[in-house]
């Protein structure tokens, strides 16, 4: 039986990252520790075995003492790796303190003493301490309090990332900075920035006639969208295929570009795929822009955001064949790599990671409004012990459970 175009369509966005809810399945931690454990595995394999541990988050300390074991490793990247995986397990982590304060002191590599700085306060609520080799205990899990809990009030630092609040739409699920509007059909979401420009947005394009490329296509978008004008290609790269189910593959491009709309300049990085077969193909367009001044800043969070829309209603999703203009879009773009190393972010993690814990934000809770957040990394309050809460900066952020 003929695998449906919907299916085919969500099938390459699991492929991509960008609907990863839709089919998870259970990760074996158990084989994922064999890997990191087996000498014959090499740094790849071993690598690959972690970024799947940082999704998981808490559910990956089973793996600590294996982890543990690869902060000695004589490859800088897995060091890396390992470190930031024990970072995302967070405090059921704390049997690995030890071992990373000897190498928050010892490393040679600078960027890890800084990411094994930022681990020891993120799993123990404080400062790295000066190195010991005695065991830490792992602490008991306690029940979440009745209440949130309070701390002294603190202006919140600004920082370069926002919170993201996380919203539930009628075909799509996405994660934007308050103050935000998002505009939502069947075809994707767009969300926009209250300065008008700033902007995130995907589309779906089923059955459509003719032939084209994915770069063609994203440029005649953009170019039907009447307040967009003078659009110059800046850059152009070619991605890997993707299975298709019609025996031809998805065709990707990612552009970055040039523009304006309503007379304004901004500056845009737009990920399409084509898949074509007897005179008709199937698209997908995803994007993001701001205006030039600030669009090297903006693409540090843009691209999580880009990333966190996600198919929740694939039964009714690009079923009337109408396509949303979206207006901007991302995939990973490796000139924001650099400057996250200044804040605790190693470029790999980030040039890697095609999913939303490792680009750096963390899924939190209000506990008196259930709302949810997604929190950068950089705004964890070692003092604290947690995420101070964007509306009411002296109560603290709850972790959300696997299914929020």
């Amino acid at each position: 039986m003929k695998t449906p175009p919907t299916v085919r369509l969500l099938r390459w966005l699991v492929a991509l990252g960008l609907a990863t809810n839709l089919s998870a399945s259970p990760v074996d931690v158990d084989a994922l520790v064999r890997v990191l454990r087996d000498p014959s595995q090499d740094a790849n394999a071993k690598g690959e075995a972690c970024l799947q541990l940082m999704d998981l988050g808490p559910a990956a300390a089973p793996a600590v003492s294996a982890l543990v074991g690869l902060l000695a490793a004589p490859e800088e990247i897995l060091r890396d790796y390992a470190v930031t995986t024990l970072e995302r397990i967070g405090p059921p982590a704390r049997n690995a303190l030890p071992a990373l304060r000897r190498v928050a002191a010892q490393d040679s590599s600078p960027e890890i003493r800084g990411l094994a700085r930022a681990a020891i306060a993120r799993i123990g609520g404080a400062a790295p301490e000066p190195e010991t080799t005695k065991p830490v205990a792992a602490a008991p899990r306690e029940a979440a309090p009745a209440k949130p809990a309070v701390i002294a009030p603190r202006p919140v630092a600004t920082a370069t990332r926002p919170p993201l609040v996380v919203h539930e739409g009628r075909y799509f699920r996405w994660a934007a900075p308050a103050g935000w509007t998002e505009s939502e059909s069947t075809n994707g979401v767009t969300l926009t920035a209250p300065d008008g420009l700033t902007s995130v947005s995907s589309a779906l394009l089923l059955r459509s006639p003719g032939m084209t490329t994915p770069a063609d296509f994203a440029v005649w978008m953009l170019d039907m969208v009447p307040e967009n004008g003078a659009l110059q290609v800046l850059g152009k790269r070619d991605l890997p295929d993707q299975p298709s189910g019609f025996g031809t593959p998805w065709k990707v491009q990612e552009l970055e570009m040039l523009y304006t709309v309503n007379g304004r300049p901004v500056r845009a990085i737009w990920t399409c795929g084509i898949v074509a077969v007897s005179g008709v193909f199937d698209a997908f367009v995803l994007g993001y822009q701001a205006p030039p001044p600030e669009f090297a800043t903006a693409k540090l969070w843009l691209a999580p955001v880009a990333r966190s829309v996600t198919i929740t209603n694939p039964g009714e999703v690009a079923g009337n064949n109408t396509l949303l203009t979206p207006k901007n879009h991302p995939l990973d773009n490796t000139a924001l790599l650099e400057s996250w190393r200044q804040k605790g972010l190693s470029e790999d993690r980030i040039a890697k990671a095609q999913r939303e814990e490792t680009m750096g934000y963390e899924r939190m809770k209000d506990p008196e409004t259930g709302r949810i957040y997604e929190m950068p990394l950089e705004r964890w309050d070692g003092t604290i012990g947690g995420y101070r809460n964007p509306q009411r900066p002296e109560e603290i952020l709850q972790p959300t459970t696997p299914a929020e």
